[in-house]
Parts: structure tokens; sequence; C-alpha cells
């Protein structure tokens, strides 16, 4: 039986299945301070070992994980259609990865560049907590059909 907020009423996705959903994914949003405010960008991403990992060139991320490291990663999906949708979060540190050994395996990878430049620099998010959260609406169809069933 699925655990659900009694508050809000939204199913709590455990970690396990947290980890399944960013394995699926390839595009997250990335969350970060920068210049005293939030910024939130898309990028393309891998899950490694439990952690994520994406590539970035010189820029505005960069420079927020040298100076912040607190971060926050965010993939959803919604079927706005059935009004039903789901979303994990991770919150963690952001680090560069420098050890060339470990560029070289993650080089290996597979993962791509969207968008023009070489985006050489790795940056690994190192979570501290996981976490999800899914909504399922039924319509009153689907409602009067499941009590003229039970």
């Amino acid at each position: 039986m699925p655990l659900v907020e009694g508050r809000t009423g939204l199913e709590v996705i455990l970690a396990p299945r947290c980890w399944e959903l960013l394995a699926s994914g390839r595009v997250g949003r990335l969350g970060y301070i920068h210049d005293g405010g939030p910024e939130i960008v898309p990028v393309n991403y891998q899950v490694d070992d439990e952690t994520i990992v994406f590539r970035t060139d010189p820029g505005t991320k960069l420079v927020a994980v040298r100076r912040n490291t607190a971060v926050a990663f965010e993939i959803d999906h919604t079927e706005p259609a059935d009004e039903t949708g789901w979303s994990v979060l991770v919150k963690g540190v952001a680090e560069r990865v420098t050890d060339a050994r470990e560029v070289s395996r993650l080089d290996g990878l597979g993962l791509r560049p969207w968008v023009t430049g070489d985006k050489e620099t790795w940056i690994r998010i190192r979570p501290d907590s996981v976490s999800g959260r899914a909504v399922y609406h039924f319509g009153e169809a689907q409602e009067d059909a499941r009590s003229e069933t039970d």
C-alpha cells in the first residue's frame, strides 16, 4: 500500500523508486544561488552510482559551484489530461570532478551536451536527500466506477 502524505494527499515515492525515475530521465533542472538570488537552469544529466553528473562550460553554474556548493536538482513528469504526475527532488552538494581517471570514466558514459560548446567540465551532485511525490487524480466517473465495484 502506498504511503500518502496526510496534509496533501500526495503519494510519497521512496528512494529506490526515485533513483529509478532519475535514471530514466535525461533532462532536469539545477537550482543554485548566483549573485545572491536563486537560479534554475535545465541540464542534461546522467545518474552515476546514486549521484547526478552533468557537463558544463565556464559560466554561472561553475561559478556557483565554486562559491556555494549547495544545490537542488529536480525532474518531473506530468500528464495534464489526466491531472497526474510525479516529481523527484535531490538536495545535495555539487563539486567539480577533477581526477583525470574519473573524468575519463565519466567521458565513457556517453553523456553528450545538447547545446553548442565542449562542456568539458564535469560536475557531480552528491545527495544529502532524495525525495519524491506523486499525484494521481481520479475524475468523478472513475471514482463512481470504483465505488460501484467496492
